[in-house]
């Protein structure tokens, strides 16, 4: 793949698996066995990172130290930093354990947010030099059959299969097609193909934007620039920020605009301030307050922010939660799983879900505080963080949510 071009056609790439072939050969075996780290065992991130496989009943999980000479021959799922394992070459896996990191492809990988994702039908693995890599390869979906992440960004994504082998360097496209350009708070990539003078006086106004957000949520500035993206089309985006489950994995048209935050990285397509605000708003609360895979809290507190104030929105939300009053909140509320928040009941063509979470969040956050709010938002189990910090169970809060919101 030639990096020396004007500008790289991202639609000319190999295309991303969109019927779940890669992640299924894995999946439809059976005596599946997890394999987990010892020496993570108890370390309370880890516990969470991997909780989340086990809601699959039909997998089994075993510490390293557990498994016999017959479990090898399974399936295995590989979780954790490549240093937590013992027995690393039984694994049989392409990534080599290595004194001082790992090697994968004949590429050696020593930073220590370096790690690897890849997919085989008897063999899929999460590994790195740390667990920051293997969550950042865990919360992102699988269209190709390997991915590596680098510094927190997602590196090069492609195919190991001698027969239809491929490698797509997203650094080298990035660098090939895209201007960096630098404010306070952003290190920005724009697409070659936006207008210089559009462009200039778009990026001018970011800044306040940012500062704004942190006064009003009394969240801390980032101590680092943060990572957008400018695309001057939807396809960029897409490929870029596997926004593939959302946007569909057809050629969009090229009037459409969205933005998203992946890995911590805003993509906007368009030059919209309102896409600036909402991703940025997620890219500094992650930064900030920490990181929630619960959709239903992620924008529950964005749309609190954007409109919690606003008497004219509100009162139109509480007018949905009273139509919908049937509707059962408790999987949003408990898991937030993207699937169920876009896929749930809408109004003018929008989940409900949003403004739902929104009014959600408005309640906690005036009858317990922000900073209550906080605390909870990043414990994963919301049946734990329901009662360690409001003393409520999830049935009674969202009973409670109901009365308060309608009657105020």
């Amino acid at each position: 793949m030639a990096y020396s071009q004007d500008y790289i056609d991202i639609l000319k790439l190999p295309k991303p698996d969109s019927t779940g072939s890669i992640w299924n050969s894995f999946y439809e075996q059976n005596d599946k066995i997890m394999v987990l780290s010892d020496k993570y065992l108890n370390d309370k991130e880890y516990k969470r990172m991997y909780g989340y496989f086990l809601l699959d009943t039909m997998l089994i999980a075993k510490p390293e130290s557990q498994l016999n000479e017959a479990d090898y021959k399974k399936p295995l799922l590989i979780f954790g930093p490549v240093n937590g394992f013992k027995n690393w070459n039984k694994f049989n896996v392409l990534v080599i354990k290595e004194k001082n990191g790992f090697s994968f492809l004949n590429t050696h990988y020593n930073g220590l947010n370096d790690g690897v994702y890849y997919s085989s039908p008897n063999r899929m693995v999460y590994t790195g030099n740390s667990l920051q890599p293997v969550w950042e390869l865990q919360s992102q979906p699988k269209y190709y059959k390997y991915t590596i992440v680098s510094n927190n960004e997602r590196i090069i994504i492609g195919d190991y299969d001698p027969t239809t082998e491929f490698k797509i360097d997203l650094v080298a496209i990035r660098n090939n097609n895209y201007k960096e350009e630098n404010t306070k708070y952003l290190k920005i990539y724009s697409s070659k193909k936006i207008s210089a003078d559009l462009k200039a006086k778009f990026i001018s106004k970011t800044d306040s934007i940012f500062s704004e957000i942190c006064n009003k949520l009394t969240i801390s500035p980032p101590d680092h620039q943060i990572i957008c993206y400018l695309h001057s089309e939807p396809n960029e985006a897409t490929f870029f920020a596997n926004f593939y489950f959302m946007q569909g994995f057809g050629v969009l048209p090229l009037e459409r605009t969205f933005g998203t935050v992946f890995m911590k990285q805003l993509h906007c397509v368009g030059l919209n301030l309102d896409i600036i605000r909402h991703e940025g708003f997620h890219a500094l609360w992650d930064e900030s307050v920490g990181l929630s895979i619960n959709a239903f809290f992620s924008e529950g507190i964005q749309e609190y922010y954007q409109w919690g104030q606003d008497t004219a929105i509100v009162n139109n939300n509480i007018r949905i939660l009273k139509k919908y009053k049937d509707y059962d909140i408790t999987d949003l509320v408990l898991k937030g799983e993207i699937q169920n928040f876009w896929g749930g009941p809408a109004e003018n063509n929008w989940p409900i879900a949003y403004p739902l979470s929104g009014l959600f969040v408005k309640y906690l956050v005036e009858k317990w505080g922000l900073e209550s709010f906080k605390n909870m938002y990043i414990i994963e189990d919301k049946t734990v963080a329901f009662r360690k910090t409001y003393n409520k169970s999830t049935e009674e809060l969202i009973c409670d949510f109901r009365n308060y919101v309608i009657n105020k």
